[in-house]
């Protein structure tokens, strides 16, 4: 089925472009475009067939687009001949994981489980003994490679160091191969925990928040690419309510364009209303979603010490703080996307 136009199904028009939470590349990805150009250039060095001078680790709170821009590296690699392996690091979570990730074994081999090879070990049940930096090194004759490891922050510090390890010395030997990690702010502290000081040679780029330019092209480039149109005063208006935050962002370009769909005009500030409930109603889920993994992890009175610092007209006073294990931050009208 088309629409008027003929340029597209009633599905994806439906669905519209934007697909907030899902790790996705966004229809239009604003606002890195120094990191873009970045990763450009180390994949410049691979595309030769050279070693990089560094490693990438994209760094962030959650939201920010870090696996986005991750998706959006592979996805850039691939026609440039660049070979790419992508997981999670709870994909990886032992020796024997990662071993299978990175090795392509033929079925007669996977019977020889006692045979053993020079380096690091790791048995398997149902695949041989094998060096990491034996299987990595067979995945790069092939072609220069990209490995990339999102929510590297939970990656286990055995794994780690064989990681970090196999990469360093197969780049010492200018074989053409990076790594791209991506985490929460935390991921620096937990690499220095590995014990692998070469880590620190790589190169970090932070993601935050998205200027208000940027974030009003987040909007308007997709929705102007279907065809509409949004007024300059309703785009404000997300814009502002959006705190710049990338996943917010998202959130008010599903909404917003849910409401188009009634409508044949450019989306206004009648369109931002009706959505606005939807979007409080996200916002406030999101936000209860990181303070549980922030009480999970004994936080929360850390983050309340935070937020009340970053809040422009209200003080937390010393009993809120005190209670922050049962803080809720919807209740008081907190904007923790300000600190994000």
């Amino acid at each position: 089925m088309r629409n008027a136009s003929g340029s597209s199904s009633a599905l994806p028009r439906r669905r519209g472009p934007f697909l907030p939470g899902q790790g996705l590349i966004p229809p239009y990805l604003a606002g890195r475009e120094e990191e873009q150009d970045r990763i450009q250039h180390l994949f410049d060095w691979l595309e030769d067939g050279l070693a990089p001078g560094c490693d990438l680790i994209l760094c962030g709170p959650r939201g920010n687009g870090k696996t986005a821009l991750m998706a959006w590296a592979v996805r850039e690699a691939r026609p440039r001949g660049i070979g790419t392996l992508k997981f999670m690091a709870a994909d990886i979570r032992s020796e024997e994981r990662l071993f299978r990730r990175l090795s392509v074994v033929p079925s007669w081999l996977k019977l020889l489980s006692a045979v053993n090879i020079a380096g690091v070990g790791v048995k398997t049940r149902d695949s041989p003994v094998g060096s990491i930096g034996d299987a990595l090194a067979g995945r790069v004759r092939m072609r220069a490679l990209v490995l990339a490891v999102d929510e590297a922050h939970t990656l286990a510090v055995e794994v780690g160091q064989l990681l970090l390890q196999a990469v360093q010395d197969l780049r010492s030997d200018q074989v053409p191969v990076m790594l791209l990690l991506a985490g929460t702010p935390d991921l620096p502290r937990h690499l220095n925990s590995m014990e692998s000081s070469f880590w620190g040679r790589s190169e970090i780029l932070p993601l935050g928040l998205l200027n208000p330019e940027d974030a009003a092209d987040a909007i308007r480039i997709p929705i102007e690419a279907e065809g509409r149109s949004i007024s300059e005063e309703a785009l404000a208006q997300v814009v502002a309510e959006s705190h710049g935050y990338p996943y917010f962002v998202q959130v008010w370009g599903k909404l917003l364009w849910k409401e188009m769909l009634d409508s044949t005009g450019p989306a206004s500030l009648h369109e931002v209303a009706r959505a606005r409930p939807r979007f409080e109603k996200a916002r406030n889920t999101y936000y209860q979603d990181r303070h549980g993994e922030l009480k999970r992890a004994k936080l929360a009175f850390v983050a309340a010490k935070v937020a009340s610092a970053f809040l422009d007209n209200e003080r937390l006073t010393d009993r809120e703080v005190d209670e922050a294990s049962d803080w809720r931050w919807s209740r008081r009208g907190v904007r923790p996307a300000k600190m994000l």
